[in-house]
């Protein structure tokens, strides 16, 4: 007869054996089909010079937005979109304020290099955006006096990414690349998504 301890190893070595695959497929809901969406943070950092933004280094855009996909086999298609404002707005050396935005969408695609639970993708983002600056000169009667520079800018977002499925049907990864913009917009670039949907 076995011995206490030994059947305890053997029970042990059993259920590991028995719940590393079955976990592994249990994160995700397999098949070649699928889709998902969810929520987008992205920080970027455009390299918009001080004679640009009125004199201040406005450093970087911390955006919100959202992005989804399609999934056949191992690519993704689809779209997204994110936007906000530059975290070190503030006064320029002649005291007016000054502040920014800047917005990207277009259409997204990614290749699955790897994917079980854990996932590694290479892909990006092609499309357009705006980049606005505003300078604050005071107010008269009541109305604010502007500077503002705005430009249309087209956006190339490469990036690689490594996602984790926390369930079936939900996904965290963080992405790192580098936005590329007309009118001497770009810079590094590192985005964190939850995406929830049929993920095979």
């Amino acid at each position: 007869m076995l011995r206490l301890d030994s059947m305890i190893r053997v029970m042990v070595v059993a259920s590991v054996l028995t719940l590393v695959p079955a976990t592994a497929s249990a994160q995700r809901f397999g098949g070649q089909f699928g889709g998902a969406g969810g929520f987008w943070l992205v920080f970027v950092n455009p390299d918009v010079g001080e004679d640009r933004s009125f004199g201040l280094d406005l450093g970087g855009v911390v955006g919100l937005g959202g992005r989804g996909f399609l999934q056949t086999g191992r690519l993704r298609l689809g779209g997204g979109a994110f936007g906000g404002g530059f975290v070190d707005e503030g006064l320029n050396p002649a005291g007016n304020e000054v502040e920014g935005s800047l917005s990207a969408a277009g259409f997204t695609f990614e290749y699955l290099a790897y994917q079980q639970n854990l996932e590694v993708t290479v892909g990006g983002l092609v499309g357009g955006g705006s980049l606005t600056l505003e300078e604050r000169l005071g107010s008269a009667g009541g109305v604010d006096k502007l500077r503002r520079r705005q430009d249309t800018i087209f956006i190339s977002y490469p990036w690689a990414r490594v996602g984790y499925n926390l369930a079936p049907f939900a996904n965290a990864g963080i992405q790192l690349g580098y936005l590329f913009g007309s009118r001497d917009v770009g810079g590094f670039a590192i985005g964190l998504d939850v995406l929830v949907g049929l993920i095979p």
